[in-house]
């Protein structure tokens, strides 16, 4: 077996072992993604997701995406990121690498993080049962689980080789390029590769890329330093494609500098090649797989993001800041998901919290309205009357009567 071999395997061995005594510890379930095969390793298919998940059962989440996403967004997030499933349940991903290149991930969860109350009557009737019986975190117990597992899979990663002195990596422009002109021009390529991935072309593209790849190789004809130029031109193409193909300019292109980086890092063709089937692949997936997680996630941090803030000021600009997305970008699929706007979900929050402290407390009107971010009594009368079909004060009366 060669050492290579044999590295692998031993990293291999040791991220199983390390999960499975880290989730033993935690009293978590633990799974691994293998970045090669860019799946689970088969018995994690025994967690949770898989065997008692619901929404897995009847084809609502693939788990295998779902955590594909976590493991995708650790590489752009520091090697570690926090993410909710479609089912509203919390995972953390961090990852070990080979080399300084990603090679496993994992995979802690299903966490329930906050109080669980918050999170039932949001789920599917099926699901709660389950729910009550998962582990229950606060954020900050969540932060702290999550550099903790990411301090361990650090101990089994091993650095990045020593790289050449850095050259500069121009981009990409109409006359200046690593291509002979011989070869397919990129940028003509580009047009037929979104046009592919508009239509849903998924094998498409992926042949028109083994041919960009082939003909990079040509083009280079023996000069790895133009090599490397091709193949950051063509992570360019790539990003081009996917942003019009529908993927989060923010997935996309918060990796453009550590990609510049690890190009300028490689010192084979095999090295090229793997980052660019690697990087083609995660863009891809962004297209094609993961709007879904996306969606969900971002769901979840502005539901609880509205929940922590409903005494205040709460705009829709607020909220998309604190999930990183664009105003309207948000406002489109809050509502798609979740059946109204924005701001009737706030003040369906704040409703609901005014029915608990009409019942609960004593407190006046007045006061409930101050504390549950509405801007005067007058106006949290009408907005209350309009969502219950009564008044504060005979809403108080009856539920005391």
């Amino acid at each position: 077996m060669s050492s290579a071999a044999s590295l692998v395997e031993t990293i291999a061995t040791r991220t199983q072992v390390a999960a499975a005594e880290w989730a033993a510890a935690i009293c978590v379930g633990a799974m691994v993604f293998d970045f090669q095969e860019r799946a689970l390793l088969p018995d994690s298919l025994t967690q949770f997701c898989a065997s008692r998940c619901p929404l897995a059962a009847d084809g609502r989440c693939d788990p295998e995406l779902a955590h594909r996403f976590g493991c995708y967004e650790a590489e752009r997030w520091d090697d570690q990121f926090v993410y909710y499933c479609p089912a509203s349940l919390v995972f953390v991903a961090t990852l070990v690498r080979e080399q300084g290149m990603p090679s496993y991930g994992v995979v802690t969860g299903p966490l329930v993080m906050g109080p669980v109350e918050d999170l039932i009557g949001d789920l599917d009737v099926e699901m709660t049962p389950l729910v009550v019986r998962l582990p229950e975190r606060s954020p900050a117990e969540v932060g702290s689980l999550t550099r903790v597992q990411a301090t361990i899979c650090s101990t089994i990663s091993t650095p990045a080789p020593a790289a050449e002195p850095s050259v500069a990596l121009k981009p990409l422009d109409a006359t200046s390029t690593g291509w002979s002109e011989t070869n397919e021009y990129p940028l003509d390529a580009e047009k037929r590769l979104v046009a592919m991935i508009r239509q849903g072309d998924r094998a498409g593209a992926s042949h028109l890329i083994n041919q960009l790849l082939a003909s990079l190789y040509l083009a280079s004809d023996g000069d790895f330093l133009r090599l490397r130029q091709g193949a950051a031109d063509l992570i360019t193409l790539f990003s081009r494609a996917a942003i019009d193909g529908g993927a989060d300019v923010q997935s996309i292109f918060g990796e453009k500098r550590e990609l510049d980086r690890r190009i300028a890092s490689c010192r084979t063709l095999d090295e090229v090649s793997g980052l660019l089937v690697s990087v083609f692949n995660r863009f891809v997936s962004y297209v094609f797989d993961f709007s879904q997680f996306q969606h969900a996630n971002v769901l979840r941090q502005t539901v609880k993001y509205i929940r922590s803030h409903y005494a205040e000021r709460v705009s829709l600009s607020d909220a998309a800041r604190a999930v990183a997305m664009s105003p309207n970008y948000l406002s489109s699929v809050f509502s798609a998901a979740m059946g109204m706007s924005f701001t009737a979900y706030v003040q369906s929050v704040r409703v609901a919290k005014c029915k608990e402290l009409l019942v609960g407390s004593r407190k006046s009107i007045a006061d409930i309205a101050s504390e549950t971010g509405f801007s005067d009594q007058s106006y949290f009368s009408k907005v209350f009357t309009k969502a219950t079909g009564m008044s504060p004060t005979h809403y108080r009366q009856k539920a005391s009567g």
